[in-house]
């Protein structure tokens, strides 16, 4: 591979980066040091695209330089579905304490980061997220103790564990327990009588929250959020096959968990007003 921009020393790291982004991707050579698209502010080291996405590596001294994260709310702006990771090689230099500086901010933006070790190996350490997805640090402080462990969880999964869908997923699940069990404690103190409902038999979110709103269990607006949220959460199930479809998804996907989460902030208060009790 030729390089014109990366800085000679640094060629046989991005050499080891391409093969071992191309691998773990299922993915041909890297183009290199072109720009992706013109409304995307970065021509990356190397990039790939595929059907939904676009991959890219950035090749630097470190796990997280400068020009990566000056860049980094351009990209995000953008909306495009992108993957950034940076490649470094493993005799950086830098103190322990700086490298774990930088590991915690690609985890902190949801970029990922390839170790390359001077026999030429490459290991992705952390394979970071598609960028429009990036959520900020939650505050975890505004929910109430039996739900705030549920929500740190979910946003550990969702950007230092590089698995949003999962993530949300967690939420959803979640949500539709809480509220299961609300329903549970309504029809032993007789209070919801609809047949369809028989403990611990299974029932959709959707027609046991219509059954629960019909017969005025709780708070309706709470309940209608959370019904709306179990449709929409499987609504972006499914795979997207296009770029197109991969924007939309990601969009709905990051507003699913921050719809999720204000359930969670917002639930325990109104089962409590109903004269339940939360339990997970």
């Amino acid at each position: 591979m030729q390089f014109t921009i990366l800085p000679p020393p640094l060629a046989w790291v991005a050499e080891a980066a391409n093969s071992t982004i191309k691998t773990r991707f299922n993915l041909g050579d890297g183009i290199v040091e072109k720009q992706i698209l013109p409304e995307i502010p970065l021509q990356p080291t190397l990039h790939w695209k595929t059907k939904t996405h676009f991959i890219a590596c950035e090749v630097a001294e470190r796990p997280f330089p400068v020009s990566v994260k000056t860049q980094f709310a351009d990209i995000v702006a953008t909306g495009q579905p992108i993957r950034l990771l940076v490649a470094y090689p493993s005799s950086h230099g830098l103190s322990h304490e700086e490298f774990r500086r930088d590991t915690k901010a690609n985890k902190t933006f949801g970029i990922g980061y390839v170790e390359v070790n001077a026999d030429g190996s490459g290991q992705i350490e952390y394979q970071g997220i598609s960028l429009p997805l990036h959520l900020s640090p939650i505050n975890s402080g505004i929910y109430v103790s039996k739900i705030r462990p549920i929500v740190q969880d979910a946003f550990e999964q969702y950007m230092p564990g590089a698995n949003p869908r999962a993530s949300v997923q967690y939420i959803g699940q979640s949500v539709e327990s809480i509220i299961y069990q609300v329903a549970r404690q309504a029809k032993t103190k007789g209070n919801f009588t609809y047949a369809g409902f028989r403990p611990p038999a299974f029932i959709s979110q959707s027609v046991l929250i219509t059954h629960m709103i019909s017969e005025g269990i709780m708070d309706i607006p709470i309940l209608g959020r959370c019904r709306d949220f179990a449709d929409d959460r499987n609504a972006v199930s499914h795979t997207p096959k296009s770029r197109k479809e991969a924007i939309e998804v990601e969009t709905r996907l990051k507003e699913n968990f921050i719809i999720g989460a204000r359930i969670l902030e917002d639930l325990p208060a109104k089962i409590k007003s109903a004269g339940y009790r939360l339990i997970l």
